[in-house]
């Protein structure tokens, strides 16, 4: 017995300088290579593992100093010899450190702390959450935590109702320039619709987009036209007005609108003039502006007996164009109100019907359709908008339907109204009492 309970100490001895004898590995770590705006390639070597088994090994890499396996990692099945690991999602122009690890039972060993600098490129965003959802608008935002080496030029939000939203395609918002946290409002919304949201930022280099974040807008006020579309719809002085520009192609009866795009645009003056049919086109004339900018009618449409707007609205009148240019602060003799007329005036109050202001209104600069008897052009996109009223009037042979046009600079905008059947120009509706 004596001689059993001998043996066991001698084991337990034995097992416990066994253990003793064990360390954590030794490492190396070696060069980035390989380094784009984005991405490297690093690793390292195990040299010895110590006398234990490798259970984990791999690189792990942060922005500051002495990086841990608490930071970012890229792991290697490797527990011998040399191994490699590729880094990726980087940010441009950014200054990494990074050491090879390698676990075993006694604990974590890191090779020396290398580093290197990612080349110039794309700026690095992110989108912040969605706060403030109230009807017709949201709030988010975003974050540019490096510029990539090129100065930010443009920064701000891109949001749509389809996924990986970009600019040109889809709403957006401009918020200075720079790198920083910013915020911004995505207006207009329609009721109860899921919109995809991504912060973006622009350099030399191109264009970044942050995270995607999806949410359901609120409920609001809404009417739908014969095709479908929705809009919303806000009270100013009084009258609801649509809050985006009209883009059916169909009259309440369900017969189609003409579309009168057309390569030989004397068409618009030739035919449509002559025989007064309803039609429309697209601001521009580039068809995929329909989405932001609606379309243009000319008054032949908006004169039709089947009715242009969605049933229980119209198409804004001149009076109640005037009366919202009223309610905005121009001086009743400005607007127009004494008669219909051709005005030309400075007023202050772009930046509140545009898009962004604060009536919410949204009005776009799309331009018009200008048709003459030989020809037609589109003028104005980007610079002006002409919105085409539903108060019309007969002279000679010739539908008139008054227009409204608004000039250049939001903060001090001109405003000319006049009577002619040679324009093309976006719609808005509002309400029946």
């Amino acid at each position: 017995m004596k001689r059993i309970l001998q043996g066991v100490v001698y084991l337990l001895l034995f097992s416990a300088c066994k253990k003793d004898n064990s360390t954590i590995a030794t490492l190396t770590t070696s060069s980035a290579s390989n380094i784009t705006a984005s991405s490297a390639q690093v690793g390292g070597g195990i040299t010895s593992n110590g006398g234990s088994g490798i259970t984990q090994s791999g690189v792990c890499w942060a922005l500051h100093t002495n990086p841990t396996v608490g930071d970012s990692l890229s792991p290697a099945s490797a527990v011998s010899g040399n191994f490699t690991c590729n880094l990726s999602n980087l940010s441009a122009n950014v200054t990494y450190y990074y050491r090879a690890y390698a676990t075993n039972a006694v604990g974590t060993a890191y090779g020396p702390e290398l580093s290197f600098i990612t080349l110039k490129g794309l700026a690095s965003v992110t989108t912040a959450a969605i706060s403030n959802i109230l009807p017709l608008v949201a709030t988010s935002g975003g974050t540019v935590s490096s510029d990539g080496g090129a100065s930010v030029t443009a920064r701000g939000l891109v949001y749509g109702t389809s996924a990986h939203p970009t600019l040109g395609s889809n709403f957006f918002t401009v918020d200075n320039s720079g790198t920083g946290n910013f915020v911004d409002s995505l207006k207009p919304l329609a009721s109860q619709t899921v919109y995809y949201v991504r912060a973006y930022a622009t350099n030399s280099y191109g264009t970044a987009y942050g995270n995607e974040i999806s949410f359901t807008s609120s409920s609001a006020n809404t009417v739908v036209d014969v095709d479908g579309n929705v809009y919303s719809y806000i009270t100013i002085g009084g009258q609801s007005w649509m809050t985006s520009d009209l883009k059916v192609t169909h009259y309440q009866n369900g017969d189609t609108i003409i579309n009168g795009f057309r390569d030989n645009f004397g068409w618009w003056a030739t035919l449509l003039n002559k025989t007064y049919i309803g039609a429309f086109t697209y601001p521009n004339g580039d068809s995929t502006l329909k989405s932001q900018y609606g379309l243009l009618y000319n008054p032949y449409a908006i004169d039709d007996p089947r009715i242009l707007a969605p049933k229980g609205w119209h198409v804004a009148t001149d009076a109640e164009w005037e009366t919202l240019e009223y309610n905005q602060g121009m001086l009743a003799s400005d607007t127009g109100l004494n008669g219909i007329a051709s005005r030309n005036m400075t007023n202050p109050i772009g930046s509140k019907l545009l898009v962004g202001g604060s009536t919410g209104l949204n009005l776009r600069l799309g331009g018009n359709l200008t048709a003459s008897s030989s020809s037609s052009t589109y003028v104005g996109f980007g610079t002006n908008f002409c919105y085409m009223t539903g108060t019309s009037t007969t002279t000679g042979v010739a539908r008139l339907a008054n227009f409204v046009r608004f000039f250049g600079d939001p903060s001090a905008m001109n405003v000319d109204r006049q009577a002619s059947y040679q324009f093309a120009g976006a719609v808005r509706c509002v309400k029946d009492n």
